[in-house]
């Protein structure tokens, strides 16, 4: 049941919409073919909704964060189950997630590493970790998590091979992350980037003479946003198998984020203004990338249509957002030309990078709405907040 024109009516302002119910058939049909010895955790970044974490809890995910309001979201959602990933570990987050019970922290330096030593033996304890692998790859190709660029997420195959693991007494070492490609859309390419992950990994366990007890190959199975490539979780799951007993690997984890919850979230915004410049049909709305950013971050636009149904022509318009920047762009869309100021227009498959990848604050508009329909209900967690509300 859609609360769509309940909502737009009672609040008349913008607001992302999440089907829960939805998401957790997703989820349940993920676990029904799950291998008890691939394991899967949800990546918190791609929304944090409080009632997304306790969904994916009652179905026995685990839940990867990488900050402590991260870490206190999944605690305020009761997650048994928490890893620890994110390139910057002080001593004082890395004691936060000690303290948290966090049961796996990826550790993505040198200098991580001998802190983290460091702080278990003052408490004799013994934290299992991963160390995170940055692999070098040939093909000149880049990602939202680097590809074949370098970045801070973890360290070389030769850096690591340069570090005497031995000296380090107080940790449980269980195995290594590799994750740095991001939306993958096609199984051939999947399956040659984890094919290669896993020998490279293997290779370097080897090295340094560790036991391989666990690879985490992260996420990076992508959902399409403009094309209908769409990649299925029981070919997914057969590859892992595949792989995990070619290479005799004991755990695979994976942490997925978009693939988990993409397709069940809509962005509502209405349009502000339409006019013509130069020739070219523009689209002003309430929210943009305060709201939205991932157009202008990676440069693609999520699916949109208009709301009121039209039988009108099409005409080609490109959509802006209110903030004053030429940034504050979502992309062209054909609509109907009949559309007017007060329509409203949705944005598909944002239940992943959506508000909480945004820049809310940019010129002090008020924050968008969040709702979600569960069992048939709908709710309200998060009412529309004017910049009184968060302005000093």
């Amino acid at each position: 049941m859609s609360y769509t024109k309940e909502v737009i009516e009672q609040f008349d302002t913008p607001f992302f919409s999440y089907d829960l119910d939805g998401f957790e058939k997703h989820i349940q049909s993920i676990k029904s073919t799950l291998h008890p010895e691939v394991k899967i955790f949800y990546a918190c970044k791609a929304n944090p909704l409080s009632e997304i974490l306790r969904i994916l809890n009652r179905h026995g995910f685990g839940v990867d964060v990488a900050s402590m309001g991260e870490l206190a979201q999944a605690h305020k959602a009761q997650v048994h189950s928490i890893i620890a990933t994110g390139p910057a570990k002080s001593r004082k987050y890395l004691e936060g997630l000690l303290d948290g019970g966090v049961s796996t922290i990826v550790i993505e330096s040198p200098n991580q590493l001998a802190l983290l030593d460091s702080i278990a033996r003052e408490r004799n304890i013994i934290p299992s970790v991963l160390l995170r692998v940055q692999l070098d790859w040939t093909q000149d190709t880049k990602s939202v998590l680097g590809g074949s660029s370098i970045t801070p997420f973890g360290v070389g195959a030769l850096d690591w091979q340069k570090i005497n693991l031995k000296e380090y007494t107080h940790l449980n070492i269980k195995g290594l992350h590799c994750f740095q490609w991001g939306n993958i859309l096609d199984l051939f390419q999947l399956k040659m980037v984890w094919e290669s992950t896993i020998k490279e990994c293997l290779a370097l366990s080897r090295h340094l003479g560790i036991e391989l007890q666990v690879l985490d190959l992260g996420g990076g199975l992508g959902v399409s946003y403009n094309c209908d490539k769409k990649l299925a979780w029981n070919e997914i799951h057969t590859l892992l198998l595949d792989f995990k007993e070619q290479y005799k690997l004991k755990e695979i984890w994976l942490e997925l984020g978009r693939f988990s919850i993409a397709e069940f979230g809509t962005y509502h915004t209405k349009i502000i203004d339409i006019k013509s410049v130069r020739g070219k049909n523009i689209i002003v709305t309430e929210g943009g990338i305060n709201h939205l950013a991932r157009p202008a971050l990676v440069g693609e636009t999520f699916p949109c249509s208009a709301i009121k149904k039209s039988h009108a022509p099409l005409e080609t318009y490109s959509v802006h957002g209110p903030l004053c920047t030429a940034l504050d762009y979502s992309g062209d869309f054909q609509f109907a030309d009949d559309l007017a100021p007060g329509d409203w227009l949705q944005f598909n498959k944002t239940g992943a990078y959506g508000f909480t990848e945004s820049m809310p604050f940019f010129l002090c508009h008020d924050l968008p709405m969040e709702v979600y329909t569960y069992q048939g209900k709908l709710h309200v967690p998060r009412p529309p907040r004017s910049v009184s509300e968060w302005m000093v």
